[in-house]
């Protein structure tokens, strides 16, 4: 900001106004951030969740299955829907 100051003695008070103002705007600070609609956030989210899911699955199936392979797919989601927050508060979205 540049702020134009006079040194005559009949311009003090617009001078004195300018640097008030030049101080004020001085100090206003912006926090940007992302302009996200929240549903899709929701869904950015959402997809996070499935990736780190999927990752489990690759694990506990690289690992054994340690006793998973009885249970059918429906049982397989279900398990892992209880174990997740999200999709536990929400599992008419991810099925």
């Amino acid at each position: 900001m540049i702020a134009c100051l006079s040194p005559a003695d009949n311009n003090y008070d617009e001078t004195l106004s300018t640097l008030r103002y030049a101080n004020r705007a001085k100090n206003i600070q912006n926090k940007p951030r992302i302009n996200e609609d929240p549903k899709d956030t929701m869904l950015r989210e959402y997809q996070e969740e499935i990736k780190k899911l999927r990752q489990m699955l690759e694990t506990n199936n690289v690992m054994g299955n340690t006793g998973m392979n009885i249970y059918t797919r429906h049982d397989r989601a279900s398990f892992i829907m209880s174990h997740t927050s999200k999709y536990y508060l929400f599992p008419h979205i991810c099925w």
